[in-house]
């Protein structure tokens, strides 16, 4: 053996430039490797084939197989029926993801007869990396090799061989969309000190990173869900970080997309293994969706928290009033389906019963957003009883300043407006206002909301200069809250300026100082 060994440091010694020497699935970081430094002063070329990233190292980054005819021609090098049903074949090859092996893998099922392409198409939608089926034998870097579908994808990445804080990061991570999410953000989710796990995984190349933002291939998404299973238990550290941002309701964000997004793959791929924890996450989630109107999640949580509410163990009497009063509001708000709404807080408002201080919060809220359904339906006296009890129970129990007080208050203050006394509605707007500045800011979303309501309440009386300082105020503020999407902002400015047409005057624009 040594004199073996000899023989081939002398041959390897020999190389010179014009010898090419190809290293194969070199998966592993420079620094954990005690050969690699030797064999780069051979004076030979080398190619490394890997997944790794070396940084100081000529790269060139290889993508996935981009021409669909191209991957057409491998189905059919290894199943006699491909060209028979190309769509189907196409389909199966979107839902694996263009990747190569796993699209060679299921040319093979198909030629062996285990599944039929329409049967395997279903399972993959399903199952995806977690496909069972029989083993099915391939040749893969000079071997023979036997295994299932599971097996050999789950292999060729190996996340089982990483360390448990790598896996910790990886389940977590493979709950954000794929689009990606920026890596410091990510690690506030996660509660982590540094970006030191990232940069790892990123080395390693199961992380892929580019100007500051992480993602995972899809295919090792889901291979992480399959293997590490996030759950409410294992991910709580990145679930409670994210329900804490959920509950700053006054606080606007500009990565909204992807914590929703995030939500809705927590929703569809991980376990529920913790139902009150995940019950209350879902609660908070939905009212900050709401103020995005992100219908898409609020679909998905309101049919989550009906499905957890069936169950009679879970949730109580709170729990089942407050998906009434999600559902009222989303018939509402999307649908206009006001009728509807006003039944299902009706039976949320009966649902609580007596006011307590436990339940004073939501009792106001239901209050009002009773009131303001009537009011939308314009019956203004039942609108207004159920108004003045929202705000006897806000003044009683001292919750004022909350973010849900300040639509009850706007909302009320427009309707006594409407019915003839502006002037007491705008006294408790400017309240308002002044415990939203002292208990929070003069610069965050609610102080905008009051200032916008106290502008449309001058234009209704006339008072142009007035309402144009009010609008001015609160589009100040949400050009700073919406700066990260320009969409939401000009909305909010259409708004604005929408207001002085509706009270017929034509010189809104210049009221904005353009």
């Amino acid at each position: 053996d040594a004199e073996r060994f000899r023989r081939h440091n002398r041959f390897l010694r020999s190389l010179k430039e014009d010898t090419l020497l190809i290293i194969d699935n070199f998966n592993t970081t420079a620094g954990e490797d005690e050969l690699l430094p030797v064999v780069l002063k051979y004076r030979c070329r080398i190619l490394f084939t890997t997944r790794s990233r070396f940084e100081q190292s000529t790269a060139m980054q290889l993508a996935e197989i981009s021409d669909k005819q191209a991957l057409l021609r491998l189905m059919a090098a290894f199943y006699s029926g491909a060209e028979r049903q190309p769509e189907l074949m196409e389909q199966i090859i979107d839902t694996v993801h263009s990747h190569t092996l796993a699209v060679e893998l299921a040319a093979r099922l198909l030629e062996n007869g285990i599944l039929e392409p329409k049967a395997l198409l279903a399972r993959l939608q399903a199952e995806h990396a977690s496909l069972s089926t029989d083993t099915i034998g391939i040749q893969k870097d000079g071997q023979n090799q036997k295994a299932t579908y599971y097996g050999h994808i789950h292999t060729l990445f190996s996340l089982y061989a990483l360390s448990a804080a790598h896996q910790e990061t990886m389940r977590c991570l493979s709950l954000i969309p794929l689009s990606g999410i920026r890596a410091r953000l990510f690690a506030c989710w996660l509660g982590l000190p540094n970006l030191d796990t990232i940069n790892e995984l990123a080395e390693m190349g199961f992380v892929q990173e580019r100007s500051g933002v992480i993602a995972l291939h899809p295919m090792i998404q889901e291979i992480s869900v399959a293997d590490l299973t996030p759950g409410v238990r294992n991910c709580r550290a990145m679930l409670d970080n994210l329900q804490a941002i959920c509950l700053r309701h006054g606080y606007d964000i500009s990565y909204y997309k992807v914590l929703f997004q995030t939500i809705e793959n927590f929703i569809n791929l991980a376990e529920k293994d913790d139902a009150a924890a995940y019950l209350l996450f879902l609660e908070n989630a939905c009212p900050y969706m709401e103020k995005y109107l992100y219908r898409q999640g609020l679909e998905a949580v309101l049919g989550e928290l009906q499905r957890l509410l069936q169950e009679p163990s879970v949730g109580g009497v709170r729990d089942r009033a407050l998906l009434l009063d999600f559902q009222a509001a989303f018939e509402e708000r999307f649908f206009q389906h006001t009728d509807k709404a006003v039944k299902l807080e009706k039976e949320a408002v009966a649902l609580v019963g007596a006011v307590t201080a436990e339940n004073a919060h939501l009792a106001a809220n239901l209050n009002a957003n009773l009131g303001g359904l009537l009011n939308g339906a314009k019956k203004f006296d039942p609108a207004r009883t159920y108004m003045e009890t929202a705000m006897q129970i806000l003044e009683e129990y001292g919750l004022l300043y909350m973010h849900d007080s300040i639509p009850m208050i706007c909302n009320y203050a427009n309707l006594i407006a409407a019915v003839g006394e502006p002037e007491r509605a705008m006294t408790a707007l400017r309240k308002c206002a002044r415990v939203v500045a002292e208990n929070n800011s003069d610069h965050c979303g609610d102080y905008a909301v009051v200032q916008e309501t106290m502008g449309v309440l001058c234009l209704q009386t006339m008072q142009i200069p007035e309402a144009s300082q009010y609008f001015k105020k609160a589009l100040s503020i949400y050009e700073t809250l919406y700066n990260a999407d320009p969409d939401a902002a000009d909305a909010c400015k259409a708004r604005l300026l929408s207001y002085y047409p509706m009270a017929g005057i034509n010189i809104g624009k210049a009221m904005l100082g353009e």
